[in-house]
């Protein structure tokens, strides 16, 4: 597949994101992706993820973390719609970092963690804002978005309002870890860059200093990592601690060096008040170095019952479980490292990787109205309706229900003060197995929405397909409803070699006196696809009622569709079709009958789509 992933921010390689970036990154490139980077104009990306795949640099003016984010947020969709529309998807690596305000390509957005609703102050007033009010927004349009862990999940359902089935939660992975070295040294270890309160070293540091001075110096404490925010309060903690000859910084540590860390390391702390993951937890426990770790967000989670855990606000608690660490017989060392190699194994990079390319790879619903509709171009939509036949037809199951949603569905169906609706229309459009886009209108909704809808599929474009695909497997199709001639000379001038067409059926059929022949003859052919050319809401309320009792492989509402195909309705020139404007062609053919439907229809349309843009119909 062709991805294109964002990559910023990338924090010059040297935080957790920064790491999650090159791992996810490189694993979908063993993958045999082709991928397409977009990374700031540091170079320090295009450094790290040299032979990974193409780069595309944002603009030099995007160096503050402000301008890039309003880049990445304005400017970027308009770019990917102009350079990228033949991706596949795109991959946004750090949602709770950078977003866009809208997606011309499927969109899979990774959240870390939302540690600004956890820790009060983490960040200047003006980003919190940005990050309480304005990412959320349009991290939600995303088409699918995925939580590094449980406790990231639940809290993007508590603040964000996510519903849960529109996050998945996908383990950070771990790296290639050598073997042995690592948990034989003495230090205790904490890798995490110098940043207060939300790292917590100020309380490690004074929990450290309650341990007797013996234990202390046969355990120094390292803190491995550059500094950021509010290092100074850190280091002045240091400088004030009992314990401050023992305690070591070793600035920023680059990969090829934290062999060295590891193997001098007999034990890990991580104290962090809120981790959305916690990278270098997963690690030490794969490395066989016993752990302690706060019990609160992802941390517990992540370290099931191999590690200790304490409560990060309490610095005796932390002083308690360090000492509970230190004080383990060899035995319970032993047992210790053997969990935390045991639960190491849930975290894959090449995991991860499949994870994010299954969700960018599938295609669920866009709902308009509550009715989803699928976001497959033609060729897909043809082919899926085909399986479904298949399928439904050779298990006996009743007939999978398709329809094509175009302007008029929705004006019949849906309801708004002071417009009324169809509820029994409404439900079955709402349940049904596969809906596309018959109409521009439809489509320019859900752009507007921030979940676009990758073209129009129309009934009249896919039942040629359909017919010749039905050829092509052996299953036969059948009509009901249209005229007799009309549906024979349609079918004539398709000319699919080797179609059956097990039946051409035009009684007079009404929803309120029904003939049972009908039924039985339909299924007396038991046709793979059915035609139903009534006309919308006729069509789709048959369906809906009778979708129990019929023997076929689907059905699909086509309207005036034959018409079309046996030439006596002529269908608007192709850039009409492709503009939206086909409604306006049709009206000048027959005015007498359409313009009433259409000028309600357009009224009604536009109110309920105002209703909608405005947080209706979201359920």
């Amino acid at each position: 597949m062709k991805i294109l992933v964002s990559c910023i921010p990338y924090d010059g390689g040297k935080s957790g994101i920064s790491t999650y970036v090159r791992e996810t990154v490189r694993a979908l490139r063993d993958a045999g992706h082709e991928l397409t980077l977009i990374v700031e104009p540091d170079g320090a990306a295009e450094r790290d993820l040299a032979g990974c795949g193409s780069f595309f640099r944002a603009p030099g003016w995007t160096r503050r973390a402000p301008l890039s984010m309003l880049w990445h947020l304005l400017f970027l969709p308009r770019i990917v719609k102009r350079r990228f529309g033949g991706f596949g998807g795109f991959f946004i690596c750090a949602a709770n970092r950078r977003v866009c305000s809208s997606h011309p390509l499927p969109t899979v957005a990774t959240v870390h963690d939302l540690a600004n609703f956890r820790i009060k102050g983490k960040y200047s007033r003006s980003r919190m804002f940005y990050l309480a009010h304005v990412l959320p927004h349009f991290a939600r349009k995303a088409h699918h978005l995925v939580a590094v862990s449980g406790a990231t999940r639940d809290d993007m359902v508590r603040f964000w309002r996510v519903k849960p089935e529109d996050a998945t939660v996908l383990y950070n992975g771990l790296p290639s870890i050598p073997a042995g070295g690592a948990g034989k040294g003495k230090n205790l270890l904490y890798i995490s860059r110098i940043e207060h309160p939300g790292k917590n070293h100020v309380r490690l540091i004074e929990a450290y200093g309650k341990l007797p001075r013996d234990l202390a110096e046969r355990h120094p404490l390292v803190l491995a990592g550059a500094d950021w925010r509010d290092a100074g309060a850190v280091r002045a903690a240091a400088a004030a601690s009992p314990h401050a000859d023992l305690i070591r910084f070793t600035g920023f540590v680059p990969e090829g060096e934290m062999e060295r860390l590891w193997s001098e390391a007999g034990f890990y702390v991580f104290p962090s008040l809120f981790e959305g993951f916690g990278l270098t937890l997963a690690e030490a426990m794969a490395r066989g170095v016993p752990s302690a770790a706060s019990r609160n967000g992802s941390l517990g989670e992540i370290a099931g019952d191999a590690a200790v855990t304490f409560d990060p606000y309490v610095v005796d608690s932390i002083a308690d479980a360090l000492s509970r660490l230190f004080s383990e017989t060899p035995a319970e060392r032993a047992a210790r490292i053997s969990r935390g190699r045991e639960r190491a194994k849930m975290f894959s990079w090449s995991a991860h990787a499949r994870g994010v390319a299954g969700l960018l790879a599938r295609r669920d619903p866009v709902k308009l109205f509550g009715i989803p509709v699928s976001p497959l171009r033609e060729g897909e939509a043809v082919g899926r309706i085909v399986s479904l036949a298949a399928e439904r037809l050779a298990k006996g199951a009743r007939p999978a229900f398709v329809a094509t949603l175009n302007v008029d569905f929705v004006a019949n169906a849906v309801g708004a003060r002071p417009f009324g609706g169809n509820g029994e229309l409404w439900g079955y459009l709402r349940n049904a197995d596969l809906v596309t886009a018959d109409g521009m209108p439809i489509v320019l909704l859900s752009r507007l929405l921030g979940k676009p809808l990758p073209e129009r599929v129309t009934g009249a474009d896919m039942v040629p397909e359909i017919c010749r695909a039905c050829a092509a497997k052996g299953l036969s199709v059948y009509v009901l409803g249209g005229d007799a001639g009309a549906v024979k000379e349609a079918f004539a001038n398709l000319a699919v070699p080797g179609l059956d067409v097990a039946g051409i059926d035009s009684p007079a059929v009404r929803l309120d006196a029904e003939d049972p022949g009908v039924v039985r003859r339909i299924n007396a052919a038991g046709p793979g696809v059915l035609f139903v050319a009534l006309g919308n809401p006729k069509q789709e309320l048959w369906m809906g009622r009778h979708a129990g009792e019929l023997r076929a492989g689907a059905m699909i509402g086509v309207g005036g569709t034959f018409n079309f195909i046996a030439g006596r309705v002529k269908r608007a020139p192709a850039w009409m079709r492709r503009s939206g404007l086909e409604w306006i062609y049709r009206m000048i053919q027959e005015p007498g009958r359409l313009w009433r439907r259409y000028a309600f229809g357009l009224v009604k349309f536009s109110w309920l789509s105002l209703i909608h843009l405005c947080g209706g119909y979201r359920r």
